[in-house]
């Protein structure tokens, strides 16, 4: 999966809040697309499209990222990306707080865009993951915050057993807590 993200190097290319570029990177969004699609397309030849995902972020705004216009940025960028015919495409669909009505239509835009395999994230439990992927908005659901409060996730969506509440002032902290510290389901009953 090529990380795209979250503010991370590629996210900034693509976003206008910090690419001040004037160069064949910067400036219009077709040039800002262009390192995306340059490395798509480079992994792509080295281990097959069928085996290359990317992962977005349109409405997520984490280590200051912003954009004049998401919803033209991200599906100008998934249509750039479509012609590679990758193994699916990976959204952040919320990150710590319910996505407003703006952000859902980008969000929606972007999905619509891309046609292909959906993997959704954010906010996630077992019940609106089966709800996405029964009503079609997803194809699949990837788990992060609720996984690192949850080691045995996939046992408490089976048996619709309650999550623990994740406590982000541990997350990647450095020691034990919020790490090996969250109860398991047999410990936790």
């Amino acid at each position: 999966e090529i990380h795209a993200a979250n503010g991370y190097l590629i996210d900034q290319f693509l976003r206008d809040g910090s690419n001040t570029r004037d160069d064949a990177y910067g400036g219009a969004i077709e040039n800002r697309v262009r390192l995306l699609r340059e490395i798509a397309t480079s992994v792509s030849r080295v281990i097959g499209s069928d085996r290359v995902g990317v992962r977005l972020s349109p409405t997520g705004a984490f280590n200051d990222m912003s954009d004049s216009d998401p919803k033209a940025l991200f599906v100008a960028a998934v249509e750039a990306l479509k012609p590679l015919d990758l193994a699916f495409l990976h959204l952040v669909e919320e990150f710590g707080g319910v996505p407003s009505d703006a952000d859902r239509d980008v969000l929606t835009a972007v999905r619509q865009s891309w046609g292909g395999v959906y993997i959704g994230n954010g906010g996630y439990d077992g019940l609106r993951a089966d709800q996405a992927i029964s009503e079609g908005r997803a194809d699949a659901i990837a788990f992060g915050r609720v996984f690192l409060a949850n080691p045995d996730l996939p046992q408490r969506i089976r048996s619709s057993a309650p999550l623990n509440e994740a406590d982000d002032a541990t997350f990647y902290g450095g020691d034990e807590r919020g790490y090996t510290d969250y109860p398991v389901l047999q410990a936790a009953e």
